[in-house]
């Protein structure tokens, strides 16, 4: 598998600044609460959260990668968007003089920012992971995750919980032919 930092700090300078557009507008949900009547912010809470989650971690790990390669957090950079932008360039340049796991750990670190955002309402360019009621045939955890558009199925216990083949689990839900009930096909060939 081949991590490319580059293509990482390319869609967070992408998404980012559609996450800050979003902000200006409320967030409209068609959910009503059942509690004490209360006024909405007049902003989008969720891509203001995906927006700043972005900007505050950008700095962050723009910090620990130069801690890592010159041994000094440096300076912090101010909040404005061409401090952003200077900063996801830092960790695009800094990335190069990382070894291989750190690199893959910040390319990670930058999609996940980027799919936070991806997977806001207004958005929906990414599928988020829901819970399943069931534990998972390979650990016996309840740590089972769906993507229901997608039918991806995984199990959160990365690194703790393998198949048969010692792989991760990955799994599709799928319809029994036989008896029209929901099952999921995993990647070594287990049926639950």
């Amino acid at each position: 598998m081949s991590i490319d930092l580059g293509e990482s700090c390319a869609a967070i300078a992408t998404w980012l600044p559609v996450a800050r557009a979003l902000t200006a507008e409320p967030d409209i949900s068609a959910t009503t609460a059942h509690g004490q009547p209360a006024s909405r912010p007049p902003w989008n809470p969720s891509a203001e959260n995906a927006a700043m989650d972005a900007h505050e971690g950008l700095r962050r790990l723009e910090a620990s990668l130069r801690l890592a390669v010159t041994g000094r957090p440096g300076a912090r950079r101010g909040g404005s968007d061409a401090n952003t932008a200077a900063a996801i360039a830092a960790i695009e340049n800094l990335g190069q003089a990382v070894t291989v796991q750190a690199m893959a750990a910040a390319a990670r670190i930058l999609d996940r920012w980027s799919r936070q955002i991806q997977e806001l309402p207004a958005i929906d360019e990414a599928e988020p992971w829901r819970r399943v009621d069931a534990e998972c045939p390979y650990c016996g955890c309840t740590m089972l995750r769906v993507r229901p558009r997608s039918g991806e199925v995984t199990c959160l216990r990365y690194g703790a919980c393998a198949d048969a083949d010692g792989h991760h689990p990955i799994g599709r839900l799928d319809v029994s032919v036989l008896t029209g009930d929901p099952l999921i096909r995993w990647a070594d060939g287990l049926v639950t």
